[in-house]
């Protein structure tokens, strides 16, 4: 009986929830139905599913924060209808932004991660203005919600997995895309109601159900206090000591430390809110030392990766670590400071710089653009490479220009953004055209690993006449693979076929086919290498049939297409990876 009650309640649950968020629920819906024909369309080129899905995630959470604005100031349904429509409104718009773009690149990408963040932010605060539960006790209920929602579609997943799974083995072949559109519905439209079926209208909701939303369990009290605050701490004290021993020199050109730091601080700072929300010792004193700490190792952080602006430029990602760090050692300030009841003050900072991070021309991506681009026109032009409107190529310039060059034009290169330099080559191609256009090679900067890299020609189409089988195997040098070697099946009338690779402990590598346990055919990436020849510095493009090898005996053949094979020079010999189609034929 009390697991059917603990059902209904359930039931209940996620009732109230599309009742109360109709339009979120409505959103869900059709992004759930757009992933549901990209799961029927997956060989499709078509990304406008992909497009979709993104607006119909943002439409979600601005559905979600109208509804909450209208619990939290208005309470009224002519008002929650306008709300609804200003969110369909910017949904719409931003539709047309996304859909401006001819593919779903990085950039919509992370603008929309920004925006779904800074919405969350806003649900999770808007409840505690001026309200009964502060911006703490608000997160502790998102929060728990989040890993509870996880959790349970996590479980509810598995299981209809393991029935889909069962039924397909035991009883009749089940349709392929059954487990993709299964965790398209419990990820998408599940658990996004369950989460939202936990958190209370924090105005009219009973004040037993709020306790229990904003109030942390035992075990997350146990967690945060007992293991997560002392590890916390430790690692604290091995970064300050680091820090303290290396701030004359190797602290500020060490990009590593960089991510660390970003993460240590977003750690840092979701302990601290939820901390607040505890009394016992090691909270205590976690809430009143770390925030003071905190200030320090961020203001040190978005130091360095200012200083790293005048050898890279801006970049995107760098100016999300210096919009974070600014961010964190405002969260710093704030909970050294202030008191609980004015923690709102955080969201409202990291609302307003994620949004600003979106809003052209000071976005992320804008201002890395007009950096990068002018970053190399300076030092192009300093350098009297650039010369009414065209590139003079030129070998004899200084390594730390030749570094910002490579670094600047490999970005723009990426980033799509070559259609906006009036003076590079129309059809400029950064692997194949760097030295023809710059005058040297990419690679050949004396604190840059040795590289050398060949690319199939892939426009140019495969012979597979006389060939049975093809597998694809990504292959890498045994100190990233390991002995372990990669290996595929294939079944022919009576016989059992291997195609596999496997590295080598000398430093080389075979592809290979087995028949009975037993290597018959065998390509070393030596001779492969060898082969190709020329394989010193930089990136060149070869044809299919340069890059096409033939093993075979009596009865089998194998042939080897390279699609792209990288090798990298190191101190302790050459590491290397690449990609191959690998064929299996018989000799009549």
């Amino acid at each position: 009986m009390k697991l059917i009650d603990k059902l209904q309640h359930s039931l209940k649950g996620l009732i109230d929830a599309i009742t109360r968020y109709p339009l979120t629920t409505a959103f869900l819906v059709s992004g759930a139905i757009v992933n549901a024909l990209a799961i029927e369309n997956m060989g499709d080129p078509n990304i406008m599913y992909n497009k979709l899905f993104v607006v119909f995630l943002v439409g979600a959470f601005l559905a979600t924060v109208a509804q909450v604005l209208n619990e939290r100031f208005f309470r009224n349904n002519q008002k929650r209808l306008v709300l609804y429509a200003i969110s369909a409104i910017l949904a719409a718009g931003y539709f047309f932004i996304v859909n401006s773009s001819p593919e779903l690149g990085m950039d919509i990408v992370v603008r929309t991660a920004a925006l779904v963040f800074a919405l969350l932010i806003a649900f999770i605060w808007i409840p505690s203005i001026n309200s009964k539960v502060d911006f703490n006790q608000s997160f502790l209920a998102a929060f728990k919600g989040v890993f509870i929602s996880v959790f349970f579609s996590g479980v509810i997943l598995a299981g209809i997995g393991l029935i889909i799974g069962a039924v397909d083995l035991l009883l009749f072949n089940v349709y392929e895309e059954a487990y993709a559109h299964t965790a398209n519905i419990v990820f998408t439209l599940f658990a996004s109601l369950y989460f939202l079926s936990l958190i209370p209208n924090y105005n009219e909701a009973e004040d037993d159900r709020i306790e229990r939303a904003i109030s942390a369990t035992r075990f997350l009290e146990i967690l945060i206090s007992n293991i997560i605050i002392p590890l916390a701490s430790v690692f604290t004290v091995i970064l300050v000591s680091y820090i303290a021993l290396n701030i004359g020199g190797r602290f500020w050109d060490e990009n590593l430390l960089e991510p660390m730091l970003v993460s240590y601080s977003i750690v840092t700072i979701i302990i601290l809110t939820l901390a607040v929300n505890l009394d016992n010792k090691f909270a205590n004193i976690f809430k009143k030392v770390f925030p003071k700490v905190l200030i320090p190792i961020v203001l040190f952080q978005v130091l360095a990766s200012v200083m790293k602006i005048g050898d890279v430029g801006i970049t995107h990602s760098r100016y999300y670590v210096i919009m974070y760090g600014i961010f964190a050692i405002a969260a710093g300030v704030v909970y050294s400071f202030l008191k609980p009841g004015k923690y709102g003050i955080v969201a409202i900072v990291l609302i307003f710089l994620s949004v600003l991070s979106t809003v052209p021309p000071i976005d992320a991506f804008s201002v890395s653009k007009r950096n990068q681009i002018n970053t190399l026109v300076n030092v192009l032009t300093r350098n009297e490479m650039l010369v009414d409107g065209e590139i003079v190529p030129k070998s004899n310039i200084d390594n730390q220009d030749k570094k910002i060059i490579i670094n600047t034009t490999s970005y723009i290169y990426r980033m799509n953004y070559t259609k906006d330099v009036e003076w590079l080559p129309e059809s400029f191609v950064y692997y194949t055209d760097f030295e023809k256009v710059f005058g040297f090679k990419e690679y050949e900067i004396d604190d840059r690993e040795p590289y050398a890299g060949i690319t199939r020609n892939m426009l140019e189409p495969l012979d597979v006449e006389g060939y049975t089988a093809m597998t694809v195997i990504y292959f890498e040098d045994i100190k990233a693979r390991g002995t372990e070697p990669f290996e595929t099946e294939v079944v022919y009338g009576q016989d059992v076929y291997a195609i596999g690779f496997k590295a080598e402990e000398t430093g080389d590598g075979n592809f290979y086919i087995e028949y009975q346990d037993a290597e018959v055919l065998i390509l070393k990436i030596s001779d492969i290498v060898e082969e190709i020849g020329d394989m010193q510095t930089g990136s060149k493009e070869l044809s299919t049939e340069d890059v096409s090898f033939i093993a075979e005996n009596d009865s089998l053949k194998m042939k080897v297409i390279i699609n792209h094979l990288d090798r990298f020079e190191t101190e302790d010999g050459y590491r290397w990876n690449g990609e191959a189609y690998v064929m299996l034929g018989f000799n009549d």
